[in-house]
């Protein structure tokens, strides 16, 4: 069952790659204080909070096992995917715009939270887009979903998520060459900032807000 989840993130991770490409690429290539330790970092952080989402979809599918079978509505799949588009889209529109969060104070004031002002909001960013990447109901996702409710019910649904997650993350390994471009052309970053604000406004809009109201 393992490996079958391995293969199962392996032939389908370009799918989650397409998915999570136009949000990651702006968003590194625009990031403050571009490194290959903090875009490593940052990377890390948006597939960790995937797999965070993976583990509440995993433990809500795999737990109610064949009952979600019998009663899970596709349509609640997609108003999941457009509450997910709205609040990345939210993400990263902070993020272009340079809005701070709470504790993003000048070192000058001082900060009450100074380890949260030194990891900036980018890992922030980082996290909410990667929360909100999980909630879609992507094909992929949904074949693992079904294949665990037949698996087995509780522990086991729950790992085959995991694995099939592992599966996916080598197609992310070639985010973690983005800093030796954007130090070698700083124009990269400012056309990252500006790809990723109308990122932002596309997912908001166009694939949150107007299905969400307008849609059938």
């Amino acid at each position: 069952m393992i490996i079958e989840a391995i293969l199962l993130g392996l032939s389908t991770g370009t799918y989650c790659a397409m998915y999570c490409g136009p949000v990651l690429i702006p968003f590194l290539c625009g990031s403050e204080n571009p490194s290959y330790k903090r875009n490593a970092g940052l990377v890390g952080t948006f597939v960790g909070a995937r797999l965070v989402m993976y583990f509440i979809l995993g433990a809500v599918f795999g737990g109610l096992g064949l009952l979600v079978q019998d009663f899970f509505d596709p349509a609640l799949a997609r108003k999941l995917s457009i509450y997910a588009y709205i609040l990345c889209g939210a993400a990263l529109l902070m993020n272009s715009l340079g809005v701070r969060f709470p504790w993003g104070c000048e070192k000058t004031n001082g900060c009450k939270v100074p380890k949260l002002h030194r990891a900036g909001n980018d890992f922030v960013t980082a996290s909410l887009a990667g929360l909100a990447v999980g909630l879609h109901i992507c094909p992929p996702l949904w074949t693992a979903i079904i294949r665990s409710i037949f698996g087995g019910n509780g522990i086991p649904g729950l790992f085959y998520f995991i694995f099939f997650y592992i599966g996916t993350l080598p197609y992310f390994l070639p985010l973690l060459g983005i800093p030796f471009i954007t130090k070698r052309a700083a124009i990269i970053k400012q056309l990252g900032k500006i790809t990723q604000l109308l990122t932002s406004v596309y997912f908001i809009v166009f694939a949150g807000l107007i299905p969400l109201f307008f849609g059938a």
